[in-house]
């Protein structure tokens, strides 16, 4: 039975792109746009527009799990370490976990590097990972338990992955402003209590400049690490993997849609009217056998 809402992951592969050039205003910019997606596609804007070069407001203010209140470039540092970071709140139903899953199981082989050759990558001490909580009036035990559960599954790191709220409780102001500077669009499902919301890595060098976004669910070692290495010489990359976005899709919502799934409602009546009229006729048949067959006999 279709329901008038349906929860979906959509997996948006990513256009191949070439060699990343300067512009005029110091970002890097791809050669070729990307193709668009499908007429009947509709996502609600639930996307990244990637800005490579951009540089993150480090003024806005933010409130760690602990409660302190601390500015985007505290978190960050004075220009030691690269960032990773991520956008994700405790109440997300599926892809927030699974994102945040993958970046803890990920992370550890870059700290125990199966080649001696290269130097080891530990968060804390080359990286750092900064998650920006969604949900503005997100109480801090909440945004606590969810820093505890993957700094366990990471194993080590505490120090290294700081989990930041809004700057004010229910003021979503510096949440926008850090999502408009990276590209990261997100929305609030009213009708669900839930945020519609795309999941990237987004990687940042040392002074707070946009490097390279990853996508998916899980993430190669050695793409992490060239990631980390990369954002900590502030050289942009070109991104890599697959756009998962977790949203509602409502067929009612546009035409195109809505046609498809009244012509699939109308195929399916026809099919069972068809099949009803076929058994009928076969009734017919076999009765009307019968008849001749007792006259004959």
């Amino acid at each position: 039975m279709l329901g008038k809402s349906v929860i979906g992951l959509i997996a948006i592969s990513l256009c191949a792109t070439p060699a990343l050039a300067a512009e005029g205003d110091g970002r890097a910019a791809f050669g070729d746009d990307p193709l668009p997606p499908p007429p009947t596609y509709k996502a609600g804007g639930v996307t990244v527009d990637e800005h490579l070069g951009a540089r993150l407001p480090l003024d806005t203010p933010f409130r760690t799990s602990e409660g302190k209140a601390v500015t985007l470039g505290d978190v960050l540092g004075t220009g030691d370490v690269p960032t990773i970071l991520t956008f994700n709140y405790s109440d997300c139903p599926m892809l927030c976990s699974l994102q945040l899953n993958g970046l803890s199981n990920a992370l550890p082989p870059l700290a125990a590097s199966t080649d001696p050759s290269l130097p080891p990558l530990v968060i804390s001490g080359q990286y750092r990972i900064v998650t920006i909580d969604l949900e503005p009036n997100e109480p801090l035990d909440k945004l606590t338990k969810m820093k505890q559960r993957y700094i366990e599954r990471l194993g080590h790191g505490a120090d290294g992955w700081t989990f930041l709220a809004a700057g004010t409780p229910g003021d979503a102001s510096s949440i926008e402003r850090v999502a408009e500077a990276v590209g990261f669009h997100y929305t609030y499902l009213k009708d669900k209590a839930e945020y519609a919301h795309p999941a990237a890595l987004i990687f940042v060098s040392t002074r707070g400049a946009v490097t390279r976004y990853v996508y998916g669910l899980e993430f190669a070692a050695d793409v992490m690490r060239e990631s980390i290495i990369k954002a900590g010489f502030a050289e942009p990359a070109t991104a890599v993997g697959f756009m998962n976005r977790c949203y509602h899709y409502d067929p009612d919502a546009n035409s195109h849609a809505h046609a498809g799934v009244v012509a699939m409602r109308i195929a399916a009546g026809s099919a069972v009217v068809l099949l009803l009229s076929a058994f009928g006729v076969s009734r017919v048949i076999a009765r009307r056998r019968r008849t001749l067959e007792e006259l004959r006999s």
